[in-house]
């Protein structure tokens, strides 16, 4: 009609007539996209960005390549290109300098990189919209960014967080009552409530959504509220209340005739029959499933809900039957699971399918592979921003090292499946890839460093740093730990291993062409993963630091990391800098014995504390300013404990000259005529004050030392001063 009208206006000016134009093909596009017309709705798209390109509207050419872009992204599924699109929107829109359009590019690009499951950019960019639609004071907007930023974190697990995004955006819609989208955040909260196990909470909300529906009368919205109703009902256990549901969901069905609401109640049919205790039904219940599975265009939400739920049949049968062939049923299904979740930027879902794949192997005792999926589950879920899952995987890949030797027990005592199933708690991930719950990610304490090391694929050691004295001194140890190295330096550059158990410590292996990097630790692995790649990533800018390397390989040496500072601040920033995530290595003396205080630039403590803690290990007191308490007064307690100590003991390198502490220190214990001993763990040249401070002291040169010699050395000299 519009369109027609048009005509008429013969009157109108040539560029105001375009404009006109311009915008009911604008307007037509988005119609044709609400009907899922997608080629009618480009071609519309299309014509009002050649008029608008006539007029130089850049604002307006943005707004076209949004509906363009939202084609590709909703009906055609093709991201990459939705998100080309938007960039050439967003480009225009900051030419033009309009806010508004730049906010609303911002909202579809945000879309476009959710879609795609790229959360961490996604919410980059809906942040950056609703600072801006904030300046603006544009309420619609606001509350939409925050409706999408809900789904975003909810999408990362964190529900409390989505919990409030949406509550907010519900207090906008409910001010300007737009009781449209009422109803689909009030949708939204029920489905977090659900995955956080509020059932009741869930309940509630879904019911408002509903009323809200049947008083708009859109009679589509109304199913998809049934839909979620019912697998609520389910959960709670009202099983008749659900079959009313899915009665008054077939009604609509019948009304509607629409194909996606049909595929959504026969799912639906299937999950109820899926409830049942009699064989019957859940066969019945599969059938259905498998039905669905043969339809064309398949949306693929449902296709994945289909799958998992079909998985989850055969896996109730196999531990009903304990049939070792349901796994090769079940093999396909995971296949499909992989392929469709990755094509459709479902990354939670293939992460958690090859946790899933990973039980499996696990239960079929093929102990490799599922170290392998577990390893590529958790390169998905880090890739992705996929936090929580992240921390889920890594910790189940440390609980399997830490069960080894118990599930080979399993494997040479061909122990029943039934025991398997139980170990490899397959129910739990099943519940969680159903939705049916949020597993809570465990609580993962910070490791404690042992060794960083660096080796050639030959298995050539060309950096070994301890942390603590157990790996300097326990050359024996050491040794099986390189020979346990070299076993595993092949598989890193070809295989996706990343970690080993070697007594109580784990080790985490990384490939940096041509060197793997070692990480051994004690504790969880999650922090300690997180902390080798800062490693390595630095690792492989530093050219310099590289072709050092490279050097050591061709002259068959070993690296001194006194003689390299920037591998070394490369070693401390990566391993040691954070004190939330590095554990001391004891904590400082506080008793009446006789004690030695030790000063040192905190910048070096990646030398210091293996030989601190050396020393503590040989039953020698030792006070460090790392261990006061943080409420305590710092100052006073330095004070107290050099008046209290038997001996003060100097780390001395170039740090110590910029430290106004040490030097505080050192002019004390020197006035205190304090037993005084000195450890050069570089070549440093002190100035002329400082070194008539030390002048009489016995030192060490430890640089110049094995470590062979020095440790026991440094024991034999310190011990004797403790008892005089």
């Amino acid at each position: 009609q519009g369109e027609e009208l048009l005509k008429t206006l013969t009157l109108e000016l040539p560029a105001e007539y375009k404009q006109r134009e311009a915008y009911i093909a604008f307007l037509k596009g988005w119609a044709y996209e609400q009907k899922s017309e997608a080629d009618h709705a480009v071609k519309q798209f299309e014509l009002s960005i050649s008029l608008r390109e006539e007029l130089g509207a850049k604002k307006e050419i943005a707004r076209s390549l949004v509906g363009i872009a939202n084609i590709f992204m909703n009906l055609k599924g093709d991201f990459d290109r939705a998100l080309k699109f938007l960039k050439q929107g967003l480009a225009l829109a900051e030419e033009s300098g309009n806010k508004n359009v730049i906010g609303y590019c911002l909202y579809y690009m945000a879309g476009g990189h959710l879609q795609k499951g790229e959360l961490d950019r996604s919410i980059m960019l809906f942040e950056q919209s609703l600072k801006i639609n904030n300046e603006l004071n544009n309420k619609v907007m606001i509350a939409r960014v925050l409706s999408e930023l809900g789904d975003s974190y909810a999408m990362r697990g964190e529900l409390d967080r989505s919990i409030m995004l949406f509550e907010q955006s519900l207090i906008i819609y409910k001010e300007l009552n737009y009781k449209y989208l009422m109803s689909e955040v009030f949708h939204s909260l029920s489905y977090n409530y659900k995955m956080r196990g509020e059932l009741d909470r869930a309940l509630e909300y879904i019911e408002q959504s509903m009323g809200l529906s049947r008083e708009l009368g859109v009679l589509r919205n109304l199913a998809f509220n049934h839909n979620s109703l019912i697998q609520i009902l389910i959960d709670m256990g009202d099983l008749e209340r659900a079959r009313n549901s899915l009665r008054d969901l077939e009604q609509l069905n019948s009304q509607l005739k629409d194909k996606f609401v049909n595929l959504v109640y026969l799912f639906d049919k299937a999950l109820l029959l899926k409830t049942s205790p009699r064989a019957r039904n859940r066969v019945k219940a599969e059938e259905l499933l498998r039905q669905i599975l043969e339809e064309e265009d398949l949306h693929i939400g449902i296709l994945l809900k289909v799958l998992l739920n079909l998985c989850e049949l055969l896996l109730a049968e196999l531990q009903m039957t304990n049939e070792v062939e349901i796994l090769e049923e079940i093999k396909p299904f995971i296949t499909q699971l992989l392929n469709l979740s990755d094509k459709s930027h479902s990354f939670w879902i293939l992460g958690e399918t090859y946790l899933l794949q990973a039980k499996l192997a696990l239960i079929s005792l093929n102990l490799e592979e599922a170290r392998r999926l577990l390893a590529k589950g958790q390169l998905i879920a880090e890739k992705y921003g996929l936090t929580r899952l992240a921390m889920r995987i890594s910790s189940e890949h440390d609980q399997l090292l830490n069960q080894l030797d118990l599930w080979e027990h399993l494997k040479d005592s061909k122990a029943p499946l039934e025991e398997r199933i139980e170990l490899a708690r397959l129910n739990d991930q099943m519940g969680q890839m159903l939705r049916k719950r949020v597993v809570k990610p465990p609580k993962l304490d910070a490791e404690q460093p042992v060794l960083i090391s660096i080796m050639s694929k030959e298995g050539e050691v060309l950096l070994s740093s301890p942390f603590t004295a157990d790996m300097t001194i326990d050359e024996s140890h050491f040794g099986e730990f390189l020979t346990s190295c070299n076993a595993f330096c092949d598989q890193i550059f070809s295989e996706s291993f990343d970690r080993v158990k070697f007594g109580r410590y784990t080790i985490l292996i990384t490939a940096v062409e041509p060197f793997c990097v070692y990480y051994m630790f004690q504790g969880h692995s999650y922090s300690a993963q997180h902390k080798l790649d800062h490693f390595c990533e630095n690792l492989k800018k530093d050219s310099s630091l590289m072709e050092t390397l490279k050097n050591v390989v061709n002259v068959n040496e070993v690296i001194e990391i006194n003689k390299h500072p920037s591998l070394e601040n490369l070693i401390v920033e990566s391993f040691l800098s954070d004190p939330q995530k590095f554990q001391m290595p004891f904590e400082a003396y506080e008793g009446d014995e006789p004690f030695v205080f030790v000063s040192y630039s905190h910048t070096d403590k990646l030398q210091v504390y293996p030989i601190i803690d050396y020393l503590n290990k040989k039953g020698i007191h030792i006070w460090y300013d790392e261990g006061i308490p943080i409420s305590e007064n710092w100052k006073r307690s330095i004070v107290e404990n050099l008046e209290r100590c038997k001996a003060f003991l100097l780390f001395i390198t170039p740090h110590i000259l910029d430290s106004d502490y040490v030097r505080k220190e050192i002019s004390f214990a020197s006035k205190r005529q304090k037993t005084f001993f000195g450890v050069y763990l570089k070549e440093t040249e002190l100035p002329s004050e400082l070194e008539f401070d030390i002048a009489d002291i016995q030192s060490m040169k430890k640089y110049l030392m094995s470590d062979s010699d020095f440790y026991p050395k440094l024991r034999e000299v310190i011990s004797p001063a403790l008892n005089e």
